[in-house]
């Protein structure tokens, strides 16, 4: 095991390019934004990599991603074993580790469940045609706004930022978020698509009761539902009438595919996880321990 020093870049990229991850976790690396970092070698040969950095986000646990090379004569398992054990060895950790992998990594899952670090979270990423025909909503009891309707209004837009503050924190409770000012969290979905973003109120005091943002993607025929959410949980049905509003601004400007990723801890994206196909989808388990 040898600690990482910036010297070795160009073997912890070769190492790296085995991984769909690369461009994220190299980005780290290259620029000295991480932790702490170790090398598992093999004779001469890098075979393994640990790499831990912090989010401003969430700063109440350390977030690491292990590598190996599938094609050592080492069981690639064992050298991820050997990492994180050694790390757990050698450092002070204050924090706990957390990770996330797809589900279809099973071996890794069952080490780390070795490990004792348990599930925190599951995060389903499915796709939702719109080339379909889609039941329109009653809208009458409500009043329809989009982002860039309340962008001037700074009442609205501070009480929006307050909803989304406490929704978000709410449903992050095993890996707390920062304590950030509503500026810093009103920056965090800057950008939001404004005609794309709806939001409902009250049509009585024009309180907002329910939001849910659209974001674009690399892919210029999709578009991605960001947060959502509401004011009290009885209102939960009413985001799926916002995600047909979304729906329907998506096709009518071209777009063909709606895409989200949807967190088991947020009952607010399992409420319009109901609108997509029940159909298999990649799945990215968190882990902490």
């Amino acid at each position: 095991m040898k600690k990482y020093t910036g010297n070795q870049l160009d073997e912890v990229k070769d190492l790296m390019k085995y991984s769909y991850e690369e461009p994220f976790v190299l980005h780290i690396v290259e620029q000295l934004k991480y932790e702490f970092a170790y090398m598992a070698y093999e004779e001469q040969n890098l075979v393994g990599l640990i790499v831990t950095w912090k989010s401003k986000l969430h700063p109440y646990c350390l977030y690491f991603r292990v590598y190996s090379n599938p094609y050592t004569s080492q069981n690639s398992q064992k050298v991820v074993l050997q990492l994180l054990q050694y790390v757990k060895r050698n450092e002070v950790l204050e924090l706990p580790l957390q990770t996330s992998l797809w589900e279809s990594s099973k071996k890794q899952m069952e080490l780390y469940e070795q490990l004792d670090m348990k599930i925190i979270r599951k995060t389903y990423m499915p796709k939702l045609d719109l080339n379909q025909h889609f039941q329109a909503l009653d809208q009458s009891n409500f009043e329809v706004k989009t982002l860039k309707d309340i962008m001037d209004n700074q009442s609205l837009m501070e009480q929006l930022t307050v909803l989304v503050k406490r929704n978000y924190e709410e449903t992050h409770l095993v890996n707390p978020v920062a304590d950030l000012p509503l500026k810093e969290w009103q920056k965090l979905y800057d950008d939001a698509i404004l005609e794309g973003s709806f939001l409902l109120c009250n049509p009585v005091n024009q309180n907002i009761i329910a939001y849910s943002f659209l974001h674009e993607t690399e892919v210029q025929t999709e578009l991605e539902i960001g947060w959502s959410g509401v004011d009290q949980i009885m209102h939960l049905p009413l985001l799926q009438l916002l995600t047909y509003n979304q729906i329907t601004y998506a096709k009518t400007n071209g777009y063909e595919v709606l895409i989200g990723e949807f967190d088991t801890t947020s009952p607010y994206a399992l409420e319009i996880l109901e609108l997509f196909p029940n159909e298999s989808c990649p799945t990215w388990i968190t882990f902490q321990g």
